[in-house]
């Protein structure tokens, strides 16, 4: 499955080239439902990636795997992914079908993590306007900021973002977002293809 010949099993690990077809192969052995992929394609060769997520979504596929995809490579998520989850310092902040997350962001996370993803951008055809986040440094996990995680980096943020944590995003069909100010020209322009928001 994998594209290792019976004759490999005699080979000492030094080798083979990388380890990815080993890891998959050995993850594959053990006849599972879910396998988590913690950031499997770090490689910056684009032809590298591009055969592990292979040798991911052939198996997946034909044995009806589930994988859960971890991933700061929004544009390796896009092509794998089919439902996802937005994180930041641990909490989720949006959630929905790959496409309804990306097309349009209704998070300001979302939308900045999509805005510093030069391929997703070229990708959709429109020109996507870099969005640049406030506050300096990224908050410690340890000791996060209250209320919204997220509104020290937020341009929207408000006084009611520091007091209350806006309401977790629902597991629902569409795009949804754990914000007290979801960007509301994304809901408008989803809603009524078109339109400007006001």
């Amino acid at each position: 499955m994998v594209g290792l010949r019976a004759s490999d099993a005699r080979r000492h690990p030094q080798e083979f080239s990388g380890g990815q077809r080993i890891g998959i192969a050995r993850a594959l052995a053990l006849e599972p439902e879910v396998i988590v992929c913690d950031v499997p394609v770090s490689a910056p060769d684009l032809s590298v990636q591009a055969q592990v997520l292979n040798l991911l979504c052939d198996p997946r596929d034909e044995l009806g795997l589930s994988y859960v995809f971890i991933s700061h490579d929004l544009s390796v998520v896009r092509h794998v992914a089919d439902r996802v989850a937005v994180m930041y310092l641990g909490k989720i902040v949006g959630t929905g079908p790959a496409e309804g997350l990306f097309e349009p962001p209704q998070h300001p996370c979302t939308a900045a993590l999509l805005s510093a993803a030069p391929s997703l951008a070229r990708g959709s055809g429109a020109k996507r306007e870099r969005v640049l986040l406030t506050g300096g440094e990224i908050p410690s996990p340890a000791d996060p900021p209250s209320g919204c995680r997220f509104r020290t980096r937020c341009r929207r943020a408000e006084d009611i973002c520091a007091r209350a944590v806006p309401a977790p995003p629902l597991a629902a069909p569409l795009h949804t977002a754990a914000c007290h100010f979801p960007l509301e020209e994304t809901l408008m322009a989803a809603a009524f293809p078109g339109t400007e928001a006001p």
